[in-house]
């Protein structure tokens, strides 16, 4: 059996000290390493940069131990017994890695574990020490890791049957606020780290609750996948993402997203819908990608990238379902699903990159593209994430068509899950495409085609009024604005935009991006520039816009703005937005049999009936 201690004395210096235990013989050249990335997020990350110190001994005596490569550690002499102790810098504060200071612990095994070659199988244990400023502030821990010895505050040992499961087993430690409930029998629990006063902690156990049982039942199962599953979220005044694992999941979410007593349980706000969605997404992931899995990624290769054009399905689909599921739920309101879509779309229809990198281009180049974006990613790269859920969209009502709204793609993620997911088989780089057409009984190599391999647009209208919603796309004259569900059709003019985001800067507005073909790149303004006045008047990044939507279309502006320290201006001849921003409204015309026929549409994909 192989051994960790984590101790954490050193937590004001962010230091984790880690002593590593294996009490059998090892001979000369034994190999050891740390993952280079770690699954869910698909960039080399290095982790083994945290690495401080590292020294080997053999019952007291020094071992000589050496570095072979970034990652990769060889034993240089023979050993009845090797302990190894060393020490990881954790201080970024993220889902990925591991943090420790004062307040609060956390790390996912990737950071922490040194793994050792062809002893993988081997059973793992881990000793969490309580250092003293956990006792004196009483700290507790959580993890879904499997307990063998702890105390009441969770700290002591853990067991976990092989590497890869001691490593998908983040832990967190501090003062932490829990709430549980059980889906189909099974214990789920929920730790919040520094979270604000006045949460309303039952219905979040509540709502969070209605949302697994509905993705077990979605899935098919009379239980989920594991014995007891965690959620682990760290709150922050600003702060979202997450990180899916077989048993738990790793949030942020940021204060104003949580719901407080007293506010109206019958109304759900954009923020606490924000955060039910990471919920629902992260705990789709128990399933898809953690079990149904690409084969490029069985087994796993931690040391270097693992390129699947499959991320599309993986994520995308999950992005999917982490709305529509909601609302299967019965958490949101139909129009709040519709206003969860809208925004996705338009988060798609912004990026020019999507008439040059496909969606399968964008899952194969994740690692270099998506996870590293700079200021051109809008006009260069799409995102797998929210064209995949575009994409599995068009799937869903694809499949329902050609079966006469007898199939979905409901059934078809239950066929993957049985035949795949359940017997631990990887899916092909086109195993979706074939059974697609296996379920559905006739080729779908059109619709693949174009969705998966093209750069093409779907076709959206038709995909909306086949269930009676209207499908809006009005040209952008905000660069921050969302899109979403509106009760009746919008109508506005079109109006001049300059074609690029931006944030608040001391001196005015500093430009993020600039949307290629836009004004502003004809007027030669890019990213970085701060501008600072708009025909000599002085404007800030908050009305920036809206000063620009004022003037009329085809109207020459003077831009004035900083770059490199030094003031610029120059005209600009100013043209309208593209048409990007998408609203979806239900259709008020409707009457009758088409009316009644439009519902039972409507139902069967939205609530799943």
């Amino acid at each position: 059996m192989i051994h960790y201690t984590v101790s954490f004395e050193q937590a004001n210096s962010h230091i984790f000290d880690v002593k590593l235990n294996l009490n059998f013989a090892l001979h000369k050249g034994q190999e050891f390493y740390l993952a280079n990335w770690i699954p869910g997020s698909y960039m080399i990350r290095d982790f083994a940069k945290n690495i401080v110190t590292l020294k080997a001994n053999t019952k007291g005596f020094p071992v000589s131990i050496e570095k072979t490569n970034k990652s990769t550690w060889h034993l240089l002499e023979d050993v009845e017994c090797l302990e190894i102790n060393y020490q990881v810098y954790a201080w970024d504060l993220s889902v990925r890695t591991a943090h420790l200071d004062n307040q609060h612990g956390f790390f996912n095994g990737t950071s922490l574990f040194i793994g050792i070659r062809n002893y993988e199988a081997e059973k793992h244990t881990v000793i969490i020490n309580a250092a003293d400023v956990a006792i004196q502030n009483e700290w507790s821990v959580a993890t879904a890791m499997p307990a063998k010895d702890i105390n009441s505050h969770g700290f002591g040992k853990y067991e976990s049957a092989d590497y890869d499961e001691l490593i998908d087993h983040p832990f967190e430690m501090g003062q932490l606020k829990k709430i549980s409930f059980e889906v189909k029998g099974v214990p789920h629990e929920m730790y919040f780290t520094e979270a604000p006063a006045r949460v309303d902690w039952d219905r979040i156990a509540r709502d969070v609750q209605k949302i697994c049982e509905t993705e077990v039942e979605f899935f098919g199962d009379d239980q989920p996948p594991f014995d007891r599953y965690v959620f682990m979220t760290f709150v922050q005044k600003q702060g979202f993402g997450g990180l899916e694992h077989m048993a738990s999941t790793a949030l942020h979410c940021s204060f104003d997203d949580l719901p407080l007593i007293g506010e109206d349980n019958g109304k759900i706000d954009d923020n606490y819908r924000t955060f039910l969605s990471l919920c629902c997404h992260e705990y789709f992931h128990c399933w898809n990608v953690k079990r149904i899995k690409p084969a490029r990624f069985i087994p796993m290769d931690l040391s270097k990238e693992s390129h699947t054009e499959l991320l599309w399905f993986f994520e995308g689909i999950t992005s999917y379902y982490d709305e529509l599921l909601m609302v299967r739920a019965g958490v949101i309101p139909k129009e709040s699903y519709l206003d969860m879509l809208a925004q996705t779309l338009t988060r798609t229809l912004r990026t020019k990159g999507r008439f040059k990198q496909t969606v399968t281009e964008s899952s194969f180049d994740a690692w270099t593209k998506f996870y590293k974006q700079d200021e051109n990613a809008i006009n260069g790269i799409v995102s797998y994430y929210t064209k995949g859920a575009m994409v599995a969209l068009c799937l869903d009502f694809e499949i329902r068509k050609l079966t006469d709204n007898e199939k979905s793609l409901d059934d078809l993620m239950r066929v993957i899950w049985n035949q795949y997911g359940k017997k631990g088989k990887g899916l092909g780089e086109t195993q979706v495409q074939q059974l697609a057409k296996e379920m559905v009984g006739q080729s779908m190599n059109d619709f693949f085609g174009k969705a998966l391999y093209s750069t093409d647009e779907l076709d959206l209208k038709s995909l909306f009024d086949s269930v009676g919603i209207e499908f809006q796309m009005l040209s952008q004259y905000l660069h921050n604005e969302k899109g979403g569900f509106s009760k009746k059709l919008k109508s506005r003019k079109s109006v001049s935009f300059l074609g690029i985001t931006h944030k608040a800067d001391p001196l005015g507005a500093k430009v993020h991006a600039v949307v290629e073909g836009s004004c502003a790149v004809d007027a030669g303004i890019s990213n970085g520039d701060i501008i600072i006045a708009v025909d000599n008047i002085r404007v800030a990044s908050p009305e920036l816009d809206k000063t620009i939507a004022r003037i009329p279309i085809g109207e020459k502006v003077l831009i004035s703005y900083f770059r490199r320290e030094k003031l610029f201006n120059v005209e600009c001849l100013l043209t309208e937005g593209d048409p990007n921003t998408v609203y979806l409204s239900f259709k008020s015309s409707l009457e009758g049999d088409e009316a009644t026929n439009q519902k039972g549409l409507v139902n069967s994909w939205m609530l799943g009936k």
